[in-house]
């Protein structure tokens, strides 16, 4: 065995795993039970200074298949091939590399207006073939465990998408095996930390595009990545009277919270009701709190084909800037529209603030 090739592959076995290879498992938040599909692209690049005689690139092509447990807990099976090209004048032939990746992803939310926490871990493994002519083929099995936590905050715009950045650290515990069909070369194992920013963009309910940057806390090598996730429309065995569950917010007096306390509109057998997708509480107005003033404020809006509200109308009189500060809360809220025969419809609903004393 030249030995060129065998300190290039325990080379690329080493820095190979000093980033984490995986797909782009996204952040959107599905029923249970609802499947996702998507496809992703990476490119990592290698550290610009190496005592190696020579660096690579590597180029990954991947897919996704999402299953959802519950909307906090979802599983992803990330298939993968990856394409590597060495900067060395030796005619190495580095066959494409298949890998499978297994992924668990936990979202929870946080007392923060559309700041969450997350929980990410899986298991990956990769096979690599090195072949030189004249020589026989070098192979390589390369298993890592990886996981990690971090934040993402969700933006709201005027319009249907919405952002969300987010940042997380990572611990990775990797092994490898080189070998040829006749000896073992190499077997050791390794751990590092990386870290990951990016931001996933929410067109729709059924779409979103991810994209992100890794990087090593111990060199300079940068792994990009972007992907596509397509998901499955909320259209199942949806109650027709749907009531959410209640969210406090602390208004700044601990005696004092505002909530939302429910969507009522009039059921039909064949059309699901919209629910909530990003609900924001109203503030307590200084002018209540002052007065003690406590009661439940009752609006009246079109939830159109996009979840967004429309045609917002105060149906009670409290006065104190209740019924403002409601409405305020209503505009920033999305919503899953309505669903009839597996389309998004427009639906009138009446919609319940509380404000109320807690020790009452």
């Amino acid at each position: 065995m030249n030995k060129r090739i065998l300190g290039f592959v325990l080379f690329f076995v080493l820095v190979m795993f000093s980033v984490s290879v995986s797909a782009q498992t996204g952040f959107h938040r599905l029923p249970a039970g609802k499947m996702a599909i998507g496809m992703g692209y990476q490119r990592y690049r290698p550290p610009k200074r190496s005592e190696a005689p020579f660096r690579f690139s590597a180029q990954t092509i991947l897919g996704n298949l999402d299953y959802t447990f519950s909307r906090d807990l979802k599983v992803s099976l990330l298939p993968g091939v990856s394409f590597f090209e060495a900067n060395t004048e030796n005619p190495y032939e580095i066959a494409p590399s298949p890998s499978i990746d297994i992924r668990l992803l936990n979202v929870n939310d946080m007392n923060m207006t559309g700041l969450k926490f997350f929980i990410l871990g899986g298991f990956r493994t990769q096979y690599m073939n090195v072949v030189r002519t004249g020589n026989l083929p070098l192979h390589a099995v390369n298993m890592a465990l990886r996981g990690g936590a971090g934040f993402l905050h969700i933006l709201q715009t005027d319009y249907e998408w919405s952002l969300k950045p987010f940042f997380g650290m990572f611990y990775t515990q990797a092994w490898n095996n080189v070998s040829t069909t006749k000896q073992v070369h190499l077997n050791t194992s390794q751990n590092f930390f990386t870290g990951e920013a990016g931001v996933e963009l929410e067109m729709s309910q059924t779409m979103s595009a991810i994209g992100s940057i890794e990087f090593s806390f111990e060199s300079s090598e940068l792994l990009y990545r972007f992907g596509l996730n397509f998901y499955q429309a909320p259209t199942l065995n949806i109650p027709r009277q749907v009531r959410s569950q209640t969210s406090r917010i602390e208004s700044g007096i601990p005696e004092l919270v505002s909530r939302a306390s429910g969507i009522d509109y009039d059921p039909h057998i064949e059309v699901a009701g919209p629910q909530y997708k990003f609900k924001v509480d109203p503030k307590y107005p200084e002018d209540a709190k002052n007065a003690d003033k406590i009661g439940e404020v009752v609006l009246a809006a079109t939830i159109n084909e996009k979840g967004i509200p429309i045609d917002i109308v105060a149906l009670t009189d409290l006065g104190f800037g209740l019924e403002e500060a409601a409405i305020q809360a209503l505009k920033k809220t999305i919503f899953y529209p309505a669903i009839w025969s597996g389309e998004p419809i427009s639906r009138r609903v009446t919609i319940r603030y509380t404000f109320t004393l807690i020790n009452q």
